[in-house]
Protein backbone atom coordinates (compact mmCIF):
# COMPACT_ATOMS: atom_id res chain seq x y z
CA UNK A 1 0.00 0.00 0.00
CA UNK A 2 1.34 3.42 -1.00
CA UNK A 3 2.48 5.58 1.92
CA UNK A 4 0.82 9.01 1.75
CA UNK A 5 3.14 11.10 3.91
CA UNK A 6 1.27 14.38 3.39
CA UNK A 7 -2.01 12.81 4.48
CA UNK A 8 -0.33 11.16 7.48
CA UNK A 9 1.16 14.48 8.62
CA UNK A 10 -2.16 16.24 8.11
CA UNK A 11 -4.03 13.68 10.23
CA UNK A 12 -1.39 13.77 12.97
CA UNK A 13 -1.47 17.57 13.09
CA UNK A 14 -5.25 17.47 13.52
CA UNK A 15 -4.91 14.91 16.32
CA UNK A 16 -2.25 16.98 18.11
CA UNK A 17 -4.33 20.14 17.83
CA UNK A 18 -7.31 18.24 19.22
CA UNK A 19 -5.15 17.35 22.23
CA UNK A 20 -4.02 20.98 22.70
CA UNK A 21 -0.31 20.14 22.58
CA UNK A 22 0.73 23.75 22.06
CA UNK A 23 -0.75 24.81 25.39
CA UNK A 24 0.28 21.94 27.66
CA UNK A 25 -0.37 23.39 31.12
CA UNK A 26 1.56 20.63 32.88
CA UNK A 27 4.76 21.50 31.03
CA UNK A 28 4.34 25.17 31.78
CA UNK A 29 3.75 24.46 35.46
CA UNK A 30 6.79 22.15 35.74
CA UNK A 31 9.00 24.51 33.69
CA UNK A 32 10.08 21.70 31.32
CA UNK A 33 9.82 23.60 28.06
CA UNK A 34 13.55 24.22 27.60
CA UNK A 35 15.05 21.08 29.10
CA UNK A 36 17.53 18.85 27.25
CA UNK A 37 16.57 15.65 25.51
CA UNK A 38 15.30 12.67 27.51
CA UNK A 39 14.95 8.96 26.75
CA UNK A 40 11.76 6.89 26.65
CA UNK A 41 11.06 3.21 26.11
CA UNK A 42 8.03 1.66 24.41
CA UNK A 43 7.05 -1.76 25.81
CA UNK A 44 4.30 -4.15 24.74
CA UNK A 45 1.91 -5.12 27.53
CA UNK A 46 0.37 -7.91 25.44
CA UNK A 47 1.02 -9.91 22.26
CA UNK A 48 0.12 -8.49 18.88
CA UNK A 49 1.32 -7.19 15.50
CA UNK A 50 2.90 -3.75 15.18
CA UNK A 51 1.18 -1.17 12.98
CA UNK A 52 1.64 2.59 12.81
CA UNK A 53 5.38 3.20 13.27
CA UNK A 54 5.30 6.12 10.84
CA UNK A 55 2.44 7.78 12.74
CA UNK A 56 4.18 7.18 16.05
CA UNK A 57 7.47 8.73 14.93
CA UNK A 58 5.92 11.61 12.99
CA UNK A 59 3.87 12.68 16.03
CA UNK A 60 7.05 13.39 18.01
CA UNK A 61 8.92 14.82 15.01
CA UNK A 62 6.21 17.41 14.45
CA UNK A 63 6.97 18.71 17.96
CA UNK A 64 10.73 18.08 17.97
CA UNK A 65 12.18 17.48 14.52
CA UNK A 66 15.40 16.12 16.10
CA UNK A 67 13.59 13.23 17.79
CA UNK A 68 15.43 9.94 17.18
CA UNK A 69 14.19 6.34 17.35
CA UNK A 70 15.77 2.90 17.62
CA UNK A 71 13.31 0.07 16.96
CA UNK A 72 13.79 -3.58 17.84
CA UNK A 73 10.94 -4.66 15.55
CA UNK A 74 9.78 -4.03 11.98
CA UNK A 75 6.37 -2.77 10.91
CA UNK A 76 3.89 -5.66 10.67
CA UNK A 77 5.96 -8.01 12.83
CA UNK A 78 4.61 -9.92 15.79
CA UNK A 79 5.69 -8.92 19.29
CA UNK A 80 5.46 -10.63 22.67
CA UNK A 81 4.14 -9.46 26.00
CA UNK A 82 6.68 -7.36 27.95
CA UNK A 83 8.93 -6.99 24.88
CA UNK A 84 10.76 -3.65 24.60
CA UNK A 85 9.96 -2.43 21.10
CA UNK A 86 11.74 0.90 20.86
CA UNK A 87 13.89 3.45 22.65
CA UNK A 88 13.80 7.10 21.63
CA UNK A 89 15.34 10.46 22.45
CA UNK A 90 13.43 13.74 22.25
CA UNK A 91 12.75 16.91 24.18
CA UNK A 92 10.51 16.60 27.25
CA UNK A 93 8.01 18.76 25.37
CA UNK A 94 7.77 16.19 22.57
CA UNK A 95 7.75 13.16 24.87
CA UNK A 96 5.10 14.47 27.24
CA UNK A 97 2.86 16.43 24.86
CA UNK A 98 3.04 13.89 22.01
CA UNK A 99 2.81 10.67 24.03
CA UNK A 100 -0.98 10.24 24.00
CA UNK A 101 -1.46 11.07 20.33
CA UNK A 102 1.40 8.77 19.27
CA UNK A 103 0.08 5.90 21.39
CA UNK A 104 -3.50 6.42 20.21
CA UNK A 105 -2.44 5.82 16.61
CA UNK A 106 -0.17 2.89 17.47
CA UNK A 107 -2.63 1.10 19.77
CA UNK A 108 -5.58 1.51 17.42
CA UNK A 109 -3.77 0.53 14.23
CA UNK A 110 -1.96 -2.39 15.87
CA UNK A 111 -5.33 -3.61 17.09
CA UNK A 112 -6.68 -3.64 13.53
CA UNK A 113 -3.60 -5.37 12.11
CA UNK A 114 -3.68 -7.97 14.89
CA UNK A 115 -7.35 -8.71 14.21
CA UNK A 116 -6.72 -8.86 10.44
CA UNK A 117 -3.93 -11.42 10.94
CA UNK A 118 -6.25 -13.51 13.10
CA UNK A 119 -9.05 -13.55 10.50
CA UNK A 120 -6.70 -14.12 7.57
CA UNK A 121 -5.38 -17.22 9.34
CA UNK A 122 -8.90 -18.69 9.36
CA UNK A 123 -8.86 -18.73 5.54
CA UNK A 124 -5.38 -20.24 5.25
CA UNK A 125 -5.18 -22.87 2.52
CA UNK A 126 -8.02 -21.38 0.47
CA UNK A 127 -7.97 -19.06 -2.55
CA UNK A 128 -10.49 -16.69 -0.94
CA UNK A 129 -9.30 -13.11 -0.40
CA UNK A 130 -10.51 -11.22 2.66
CA UNK A 131 -11.66 -7.65 1.93
CA UNK A 132 -12.13 -4.66 4.21
CA UNK A 133 -15.03 -2.21 3.81
CA UNK A 134 -15.92 1.48 4.10
CA UNK A 135 -17.17 0.92 7.66
CA UNK A 136 -14.42 3.09 9.11
CA UNK A 137 -14.20 6.00 11.54
CA UNK A 138 -14.54 9.46 9.92
CA UNK A 139 -11.16 10.90 8.88
CA UNK A 140 -9.30 7.69 9.82
CA UNK A 141 -10.06 5.56 6.76
CA UNK A 142 -6.51 5.70 5.42
CA UNK A 143 -5.07 4.58 8.77
CA UNK A 144 -7.59 1.76 9.11
CA UNK A 145 -7.13 0.44 5.57
CA UNK A 146 -3.35 0.70 5.93
CA UNK A 147 -3.63 -1.45 9.06
CA UNK A 148 -5.86 -4.09 7.41
CA UNK A 149 -3.53 -4.31 4.40
CA UNK A 150 -0.56 -4.76 6.75
CA UNK A 151 -2.52 -7.66 8.25
CA UNK A 152 -2.83 -9.40 4.88
CA UNK A 153 -6.29 -8.12 3.93
CA UNK A 154 -7.06 -6.74 0.47
CA UNK A 155 -8.38 -3.18 0.39
CA UNK A 156 -11.82 -2.77 -1.15
CA UNK A 157 -13.08 0.66 -2.23
CA UNK A 158 -11.50 3.65 -0.48
CA UNK A 159 -14.37 5.87 -1.58
CA UNK A 160 -17.56 5.98 -3.64
CA UNK A 161 -15.52 7.17 -6.63
CA UNK A 162 -13.28 4.07 -6.78
CA UNK A 163 -15.72 1.65 -8.41
CA UNK A 164 -19.26 1.34 -9.70
CA UNK A 165 -21.11 -0.61 -7.04
CA UNK A 166 -24.89 -1.06 -7.08
CA UNK A 167 -26.16 -1.96 -3.60
CA UNK A 168 -29.59 -2.89 -2.24
CA UNK A 169 -30.69 0.69 -1.62
CA UNK A 170 -29.66 1.71 -5.14
CA UNK A 171 -31.88 -1.06 -6.50
CA UNK A 172 -34.77 -0.01 -4.23
CA UNK A 173 -34.33 3.60 -5.35
CA UNK A 174 -34.60 2.63 -9.02
CA UNK A 175 -37.46 0.21 -8.42
CA UNK A 176 -36.12 -3.26 -9.19
CA UNK A 177 -32.99 -4.88 -10.53
CA UNK A 178 -34.50 -5.34 -14.03
CA UNK A 179 -34.65 -1.54 -14.40
CA UNK A 180 -30.85 -1.48 -14.44
CA UNK A 181 -30.99 -2.81 -18.01
CA UNK A 182 -32.22 0.58 -19.19
CA UNK A 183 -29.10 2.34 -17.94
CA UNK A 184 -26.52 3.14 -20.60
CA UNK A 185 -23.98 5.01 -18.48
CA UNK A 186 -21.82 2.01 -17.54
CA UNK A 187 -18.44 2.67 -19.13
CA UNK A 188 -16.40 -0.18 -20.45
CA UNK A 189 -13.45 -0.82 -18.20
CA UNK A 190 -15.10 0.42 -14.99
CA UNK A 191 -15.03 -2.05 -12.13
CA UNK A 192 -18.68 -3.04 -11.77
CA UNK A 193 -20.22 -4.85 -8.80
CA UNK A 194 -23.86 -5.62 -7.93
CA UNK A 195 -25.16 -6.58 -4.50
CA UNK A 196 -27.62 -9.47 -4.44
CA UNK A 197 -30.05 -10.22 -1.61
CA UNK A 198 -32.10 -13.02 -3.19
CA UNK A 199 -31.36 -15.93 -5.50
CA UNK A 200 -33.90 -14.71 -8.08
CA UNK A 201 -31.87 -11.49 -8.55
CA UNK A 202 -28.83 -13.33 -9.87
CA UNK A 203 -29.87 -13.99 -13.49
CA UNK A 204 -31.13 -10.41 -14.12
CA UNK A 205 -27.88 -9.11 -12.61
CA UNK A 206 -25.73 -11.36 -14.79
CA UNK A 207 -27.33 -9.87 -17.90
CA UNK A 208 -25.49 -6.64 -17.05
CA UNK A 209 -22.10 -8.39 -17.21
CA UNK A 210 -20.83 -7.35 -13.77
CA UNK A 211 -17.29 -8.10 -12.66
CA UNK A 212 -18.49 -9.19 -9.21
CA UNK A 213 -21.75 -10.28 -7.62
CA UNK A 214 -21.93 -9.60 -3.89
CA UNK A 215 -24.04 -12.13 -2.01
CA UNK A 216 -25.27 -10.31 1.09
CA UNK A 217 -26.55 -12.19 4.15
CA UNK A 218 -26.86 -15.51 2.30
CA UNK A 219 -26.96 -18.76 4.26
CA UNK A 220 -24.25 -21.29 3.42
CA UNK A 221 -26.84 -23.41 1.62
CA UNK A 222 -27.95 -20.44 -0.53
CA UNK A 223 -24.33 -19.50 -1.23
CA UNK A 224 -23.86 -23.00 -2.71
CA UNK A 225 -27.00 -22.54 -4.85
CA UNK A 226 -25.80 -19.12 -5.99
CA UNK A 227 -22.41 -20.53 -7.03
CA UNK A 228 -24.17 -22.97 -9.36
CA UNK A 229 -26.42 -20.28 -10.87
CA UNK A 230 -23.55 -17.84 -11.41
CA UNK A 231 -21.50 -20.63 -12.99
CA UNK A 232 -18.26 -18.60 -13.17
CA UNK A 233 -19.92 -15.77 -15.16
CA UNK A 234 -18.79 -13.28 -12.48
CA UNK A 235 -16.52 -13.24 -9.48
CA UNK A 236 -18.30 -13.92 -6.19
CA UNK A 237 -18.04 -11.86 -3.01
CA UNK A 238 -19.81 -12.83 0.21
CA UNK A 239 -20.72 -10.38 2.97
CA UNK A 240 -22.91 -10.25 6.06
CA UNK A 241 -21.26 -13.20 7.78
CA UNK A 242 -19.79 -13.51 11.26
CA UNK A 243 -16.03 -13.93 11.74
CA UNK A 244 -16.64 -17.34 13.30
CA UNK A 245 -18.09 -18.52 9.96
CA UNK A 246 -14.92 -17.84 7.95
CA UNK A 247 -13.47 -21.34 8.37
CA UNK A 248 -16.72 -23.00 7.30
CA UNK A 249 -16.68 -21.13 3.96
CA UNK A 250 -13.04 -21.70 2.97
CA UNK A 251 -13.81 -24.73 0.77
CA UNK A 252 -16.51 -22.98 -1.31
CA UNK A 253 -15.81 -21.62 -4.81
CA UNK A 254 -16.02 -17.95 -3.87
CA UNK A 255 -13.44 -15.27 -4.56
CA UNK A 256 -13.86 -12.73 -1.77
CA UNK A 257 -15.32 -12.29 1.69
CA UNK A 258 -15.85 -8.71 2.85
CA UNK A 259 -15.92 -8.18 6.58
CA UNK A 260 -16.92 -4.93 8.29
CA UNK A 261 -15.75 -6.33 11.63
CA UNK A 262 -12.14 -5.82 10.51
CA UNK A 263 -12.47 -2.12 11.32
CA UNK A 264 -15.27 -2.26 13.91
CA UNK A 265 -15.22 -3.25 17.58
CA UNK A 266 -11.43 -2.82 17.69
CA UNK A 267 -9.58 -3.86 20.82
CA UNK A 268 -6.60 -1.54 21.07
CA UNK A 269 -3.25 -3.21 21.76
CA UNK A 270 -1.84 -2.05 25.09
CA UNK A 271 1.63 -0.46 25.27
CA UNK A 272 3.51 1.32 28.03
CA UNK A 273 5.63 4.40 27.34
CA UNK A 274 8.07 5.29 30.09
CA UNK A 275 10.59 8.12 30.34
CA UNK A 276 13.95 6.96 31.70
Amino acid sequence: MKIKKNLIKQNIKQALLEDGYKDDLSLQFLNLLNKNKSKAILTAKQEGFLSGKIWFEETFKLIDRKSSFKWNIEEGERFKKNQDLMIMKASPKALLSGERTALNFLQFMSGITTKSRKYEKLLKGSKIRLLDTRKTLPNLRYEEKYATALGGVQNHRFSLSDALMIKDNHIKAIGKINNLRELTTIKKGNFFEIEIEKLDQILPALELNPDVLLLDNFSKNNIKKAIKIINKKALIEVSGIQPDDLSSLKDLEIDYISLGDLTKNIEAVDFSFNIK
